[in-house]
């Protein structure tokens, strides 16, 4: 009977050493002594006997999470936000119910703050274009994340910001396979809202484009679409996809879709420079059939472009050039009927050279805005004095057609300083 008493009160002491070791650290934890806490509780796992003691590892998980955050004790454990999670782990292995009841009085603290640390972490890497260590931290946090959910404390099943971020950092460290994982776990749930998550769907659709996947690729531009209706980038998949087909009525019928809906100038101002390049050709020959028409819808388009940007230089410049080119159309028809002809053949010179005259009058309000543009700008790129100089020399030409011998000579003047003042 002595020896059982004798060895009850030696479990007893073992206990209660244990414990008083346990709240040594923890002592040393709430006077944020960091290091005396890492030290103590150090000590008192190393010894085989408490390697039980759910407290113990609750405690350590708690004094690593402070460790991990802290600038001046971080040093001492590299990977504090791991140890830390592990050591939840194991208390919540040894004793759910009592360890549960802690993360309880605690806020659950030390789970959302190793969440939270390792989300800020992989933030700061990825501004700092380390992609590769930003996923890693986010799939850390992942880890965490889905830890919390699984007991019952707390985020969803599906984190949408961590998601989003984890893929996005997969993306630009080309680790296409993680990064078409994570999008397609947000597009699948039809994740919208917020003007970033766009980029699951253009990630997607892009991706599945170049796959040569119709079904997929049609798939993620409708939810984008359904979700980001005025998104000006899934159109271009959907272009991109219609030209590797060659047809030319589809893209066009798709342009007049997308106008209806969301005419924006960028849009607009494709479709007629796309119409306009089709149309204008150098030989007559390969003018198409209803070039009449396109005209007329070419024309449509650029004054449609200029309602929504009405300082739209291109577009002003575009439709001059639209008016310029048909004006040169009609010059050569006239040049071809010749003195002595038929009367009713003369009749038709004049009209025609009348018909340059009135397009010169279409064009000169535009090109002249392109010139007031680009003038009162100083130095030009080479691109823009080459519009500049463009639009002067065409200048010339329409107030010739005029009789305007006065201004003509103001646009050539300005064609041959171009190159001096500009």
């Amino acid at each position: 009977m002595k020896k059982f008493l004798f060895i009850t009160f030696l479990a007893g002491l073992s206990l209660g050493l244990a414990a008083q070791s346990v709240d040594k650290a923890k002592g040393f934890l709430k006077s944020k002594e960091l290091d005396k806490a890492k030290d103590a509780i150090d000590q008192t796992l190393a010894n085989p006997k408490n390697q039980k003691n759910a407290d113990a590892w609750y405690t350590k998980a708690k004094i690593y999470d402070e460790l991990a955050s802290s600038d001046q004790f971080k040093s001492l454990a590299a990977d504090a936000r791991e140890q830390s999670f592990d050591a939840v782990k194991k208390a919540m292995e040894l004793d759910q119910k009592g360890t549960t009841v802690l993360l309880t009085v605690d806020n659950f603290k030390p789970v959302y703050d190793l969440y939270g640390g390792y989300f800020d972490v992989g933030a700061n890497q990825y501004n700092a274009e380390k992609y590769d260590d930003a996923l890693v931290s986010f799939k850390k946090a992942g880890t965490v994340g889905e830890y919390i959910f699984t007991n019952g404390w707390g985020l969803s099943k599906l984190d949408t910001v961590l998601t989003y971020y984890t893929a996005l950092a997969a993306m630009n460290a080309k680790k296409d396979d993680e990064a078409l994982a994570g999008f397609s776990k947000l597009a699948d749930a039809k994740v919208g809202g917020k003007p970033e998550y766009v980029t699951s769907y253009r990630y997607l659709a892009k991706y599945y484009l170049d796959k040569k996947d119709e079904a997929n690729m049609e798939k993620y531009v409708k939810t984008g679409k359904e979700l980001y209706p005025k998104d000006e980038y899934l159109p271009l998949v959907e272009f991109d996809y219609l030209r590797t087909k060659g047809d030319k009525k589809a893209i066009y019928a798709k342009y007049e879709e997308l106008i209806a809906t969301n005419p924006t100038y960028d849009l607009v101002m494709d479709y007629a420079n796309e119409l306009f390049n089709e149309t204008h050709t150098v030989e007559a020959k390969d003018r198409p059939a209803d070039y009449e028409a396109r005209c007329e819808k070419i024309e449509g388009l650029y004054k449609k472009a200029l309602e929504l940007k009405p300082d739209g230089t291109e577009a002003h410049l575009n439709l001059a050039k639209h008016y310029f080119n048909q004006a040169l159309v009609a010059e050569e028809d006239a040049g071809k009927i010749k003195a002595g002809a038929k009367p009713e053949d003369l009749k038709k010179k004049d009209e025609l050279n009348a018909k340059v005259v009135s397009l010169c009058d279409k064009a000169i309000p535009h090109f002249e805005a392109v010139v007031t543009a680009f003038d009162g700008k100083g130095k030009l790129k080479l691109s823009e004095k080459s519009e500049f100089k463009s639009a002067c020399n065409n200048l010339v030409y329409c107030y010739d057609k005029k009789k305007m011998k006065d201004k003509s000579a103001i646009y050539q003047k300005k064609y041959d300083d171009a190159d001096t003042n500009h």
